[in-house]
């Protein structure tokens, strides 16, 4: 293919700044240097912060930067241009940027008498009885979906992107393909430096990005995104389809200059290119991707109901027959089992068994984790159809698949965990709080990502309060995390996690050690994987 030369251009920004509510807003404009014309959609932020917006249709752009971030540094950056970044402090000196040029080199791509078939790399499927939904909910800024795709040593000509959209809407929507080297855990440098935007109307089915005019051809991994650029007027979200379950490696940025992040779920999002017929590696998780199977389906007579019961033994196992190994208990396995034991085989020297607490399918999931993971039964104004069930499913998990994975693998029953998300680690949480009150050793560490503790007016919260927390006892761990964005400040954790870490690490000579981790531009849901990978990191091998 011919180099693709991009000419030099200017950022002119005329910046106003005054203090409003602890916070500077900055307004300028954005312009070619050539043409002097607008530079609409350009991405401006403060790179890893929960601070961004984008260029509007003519250019100009606002954005309000709170005073803690005076001495952060504020990126502008643009497909097929060369990205600047510049302190804020001296931003009202400044009027008018010049870049150099950036000229783009892309190697020549050959496809010698080979017949080509179009194949399709991705999730491929829709299922209408069983679906999920997510959005792009930012307004003033971007919000962007990717997905890892992993084609073979010969490149492939990419034909199109497709995406599952799950609702009507009456205006259309803006959007901006990008594809990105892979670093091996998240999204790296853009590898196609050509501006491909399009406008579609948001119709429920497959929304379909036609690539063939672009010429693209990749090899090997690469990430495939689509950017949801923000209307002049405020408009509903997009609604598009997730899946959950399997291992597909999917990313979420939710601002300009944001850190990619790990969702709960990966997108119902596919490829198109055209590959040899000589293909010498399928990569299985480009398929539509399936779920694992449960090892086993448990009966549990204290709570009356079956649990799907999904496990992973490390690697070494079968080799290493004189060694037990730690047990890790993971609460809505439907959900995360798959992620979690990639992770575990991708990242950790030191494996711990895998041990998910599911349902039968996702559905059973959502609506029959309330009735589990609660106590007690709800308050009118929570809404829940069934809840309050959480002394029974412990009494589950400590009298009857406890000892069964014991029984059935060599463990180390002195090291185990158990790990929860939301009401899930609420449960992690309300355990603990039973086995200090009742003087009972089950497991040693629990992992509370974002725990319901509001739950029924603060109930475990002021159970926990009247605990003797000084009683002898081994000691075990609490690990808790917040997202930022669950404080009204959007800055911390909420005000009642902070009220419950405050007390616990008051308490000297307790039975527990508490391990806190706040992640500040991280929502409710967002924290889930990310929680479950930094413990199990720290857990097993103390980083």
């Amino acid at each position: 293919m011919p180099a693709s030369r991009w000419l030099m251009m200017i950022f002119v920004v005329c910046i106003t700044s005054q203090v409003v509510n602890a916070q500077f807003t900055l307004k300028g404009m954005v312009v070619d240097a050539g043409s002097k014309k607008p530079l609409p959609y350009v991405n401006i932020g403060i790179p890893h912060k929960n601070v961004g917006v984008i260029s509007h249709p003519d250019g100009t752009f606002t954005i309000n930067i709170p005073e803690q971030y005076r001495n952060d540094t504020l990126t502008f950056s643009m497909v097929g241009y060369t990205s600047i970044s510049f302190n804020i402090n001296k931003i009202g000196q400044i009027t008018q940027f010049e870049l150099k040029e950036k000229i783009s080199q892309l190697n020549p791509v050959t496809i010698a008498g080979e017949k080509l078939t179009e194949e399709r790399i991705g999730i491929v499927k829709y299922h209408p009885i069983v679906h999920f939904t997510d959005a792009s909910t930012n307004q003033d800024d971007i919000f962007e979906i990717a997905q890892l795709v992993r084609l073979d040593d010969k490149a492939a000509k990419v034909t199109s992107l497709s995406l599952y959209i799950s609702e009507d809407r009456k205006d259309s929507g803006i959007f901006r393909i990008n594809f990105y080297s892979f670093d091996g855990k998240r999204p790296g440098n853009r590898i196609f430096e050509e501006s491909i935007v399009q406008t579609h109307a948001i119709q429920k089915g497959w929304l379909k990005f036609d690539l063939k005019k672009y010429h693209l051809y990749l090899k090997g991994d690469v990430v495939a995104a689509i950017e949801f650029i923000p209307l002049e007027k405020k408009t509903a979200p997009i609604y598009y389809e997730v899946k959950l379950g399997g291992s597909a490696r999917s990313f979420t940025r939710p601002q300009s200059q944001g850190e990619w992040r790990v969702p709960p779920h990966h997108y119902r999002m596919f490829m198109t290119a055209l590959v040899s017929n000589n293909r010498r590696d399928k990569h299985p998780e480009n398929g539509d991707e399936k779920e694992t199977l449960p090892a086993v389906r448990l009966y549990s007579s204290f709570v009356q109901d079956s649990f799907s019961i999904f496990i992973k033994v490390p690697k070494d196992y079968d080799k290493r027959k004189d060694s037990l190994y730690p047990v890790v208990y993971l609460l809505d396995a439907n959900a995360y089992f798959d992620q979690v034991s990639d992770y575990i085989k991708r990242e950790l020297s030191v494996a711990p068994i895998l041990v998910g607490v599911g349902y039968a399918d996702f559905v059973q999931n959502d609506s029959l984790r309330s009735r589990d993971y609660t106590y007690p039964v709800a308050l009118a104004e929570d809404s829940f159809a069934i809840s309050g069930g959480a002394d029974k499913f412990l009494h589950f998990l400590q009298q009857e698949l406890l000892p069964y994975v014991d029984n059935a693998y060599r463990t180390d029953t002195s090291n185990r965990t158990i790990m929860g998300h939301s009401l899930g680690g609420y449960f992690t949480t309300f355990a603990m709080e039973r086995e200090v009150l009742k003087k009972r050793i089950y497991f040693k560490n629990f992992v509370a990502a974002s725990p319901s503790l509001s739950y029924y007016d603060n109930y475990l919260l002021k159970q926990l309060g009247d605990i003797p927390w000084n009683t002898p006892a081994p000691p075990r761990t609490l690990y808790i995390t917040a997202g930022g964005l669950e404080s009204d400040s959007g800055d911390g954790a909420p005000a009642d996690m902070k009220d419950f870490i405050r007390d616990m690490q008051a308490r000297k000579g307790g039975a527990i050690n508490v391990k806190t981790a706040i992640y500040p531009n991280y929502s409710h849901m967002e924290t889930a994987v990310k929680t479950f990978q930094d413990a199990l990191k720290w857990l097993m091998e103390g980083k």
